[in-house]
């Protein structure tokens, strides 16, 4: 069985374009695969391009490990988000056509499977608003079976904020601990914009007001910095979306210390690199919850990862709260129940195919860009946009400043720029000479 050809699909999702694979066999058998970063569809589909004519085409889908090998080691400038991103969008579909060729569930090619449920911890689920709209939007959540929850209570804010900004989100913090009570968790996301001391003090008062994790305080690339944030008893410091190599784990788990290990397995290059990063941080005794905001295809390979790997939390789940047409792009979607996972065992990555007529339905946006610091440094960002915590439809905004505009979702109707939905990448042989 050797690759014949690789399909690109740039799929519109609101404030975040899907970047999905189909590659093809001489077989015809296809599998699928998932390479969606924040912002970057174009590139990454660029850098997809790039791998499959040098190193994918002509070669065995079972050889994973040696292709995953060249696309990362030969390239001169090794790894990062977009080449990563890349290499895993094949990565995937391979699993898919490995487990399909089988007719296995790709968690029993990664080693058995040792979940057979997956609990979800729900995440888009909060518009950023006043603490009272926090707390009944997270008891709905808790409602519905989620035992663990997160969200950013301190969206579009700078590094250094005044008190008063600081302290609206930790009233939203303890609005949603009252909501839920004391057997939900209640995870808070910092995506990385404060200073050390800023988010040494928040620890504290995250501590005090409930909150059982603390993600990404500071910056992602200094680890050193990250190691002097404070640890209060009973707050845990989650990291690592923002990791994209094991061998820069070592480093993380030394310099950082943290407490929870959050590889993002699109972003590190694959199921195979993000199990392997997960043995890193079982060799400290620290448990991983990959990271998994995007698209079902994505989630389908994380749920197969997850089914085989012992050091586990809950996982990450955006999709009660996205798009309503998610069920549809692919066949059996993936949706938690209860707020769990049931583990797919159809083979390849749970039996999923994907639905052409959807992704037809939802072109490229251009727009599809946010920005997470309305305040950088001292100057204001140029413009405003949307929270993810809003979903794809948008949502209300809470006030970066206290005094001026508040967020809202980019517009996208007037200023989109649509591509052809598919891009059929295969050996060059084959482009007409007006694409090449």
């Amino acid at each position: 069985m050797k690759v014949t050809r690789v399909e690109v699909f740039l799929v519109g999702h609101g404030w975040n374009n899907l970047v999905l694979t189909r590659v093809h066999t001489d077989t015809g058998l296809c599998g699928l695969g998932e390479g969606t970063m924040q912002w970057q569809a174009r590139t990454v589909a660029a850098a997809i391009d790039h791998m499959t004519t040098r190193y994918v085409l002509g070669a065995s889908p079972f050889e994973v490990e040696r292709l995953v090998q060249a696309m990362y080691r030969n390239e001169y400038a090794r790894g990062g988000p977009v080449l990563n991103s890349a290499i895993a969008a094949i990565e995937f579909a391979l699993w898919d056509i490995c487990g399909k060729a089988l007719g296995q569930p790709v968690f029993n090619l990664l080693g058995g499977r040792v979940h057979a449920e997956i609990p979800a911890y729900a995440n888009g689920w909060h518009h950023p608003e006043t603490g009272a709209g926090a707390g009944a939007a997270a008891r709905a959540v808790a409602a519905a079976g989620y035992r663990a929850l997160k969200f950013d209570p301190f969206w579009g804010l700078g590094r250094d904020p005044g008190r008063a900004e600081l302290r609206r989100g930790i009233e939203d913090v303890a609005a949603v601990r009252a909501a839920v009570g004391r057997d939900v968790q209640v995870f808070v996301d910092g995506h990385g914009r404060f200073s050390v001391g800023t988010a040494s003090r928040l620890a504290h008062q995250l501590a005090e007001a409930g909150a059982d994790w603390f993600e990404e305080p500071v910056d992602p690339e200094n680890y050193i910095a990250l190691g002097q944030v404070a640890r209060p008893p009973g707050l845990q410091i989650a990291v690592g979306e923002r990791c994209y190599s094991r061998y820069q784990v070592p480093l993380l788990l030394a310099e950082g210390r943290p407490h929870i290990v959050q590889p993002d397995p699109i972003q590190v290059g694959g199921l195979l690199e993000a199990k392997k990063i997960s043995v890193l941080a079982d060799s400290a005794y620290l448990p991983v919850s990959f990271h998994c905001p995007f698209g079902p295809i994505a989630t389908a390979a994380i749920l197969q990862l997850y089914a085989a790997t012992t050091n586990v939390v809950p996982q990450e789940s955006f999709s009660e709260f996205d798009v309503a047409w998610r069920r549809e792009l692919i066949a059996n979607c993936p949706m938690p129940v209860g707020g769990s996972y049931a583990v797919s065992a159809l083979p390849g990555l749970g039996g999923i195919e994907l639905n052409e007529t959807v992704v037809r339905d939802h072109p490229y946006q251009e727009r599809a860009v946010q920005s997470m610091w309305a305040v950088n440094g001292s100057l204001r960002a140029s413009e405003e946009t949307s929270s993810p915590d809003a979903g794809a439809s948008g949502g209300s905004g809470k006030s970066t400043s206290g005094t001026e505009a508040t967020e809202r979702t980019a517009p996208l109707a007037a200023d989109t720029m649509n591509v052809p939905p598919f891009v059929a990448l295969e050996s060059r042989e084959n482009w007409p000479e007006s694409e090449i």
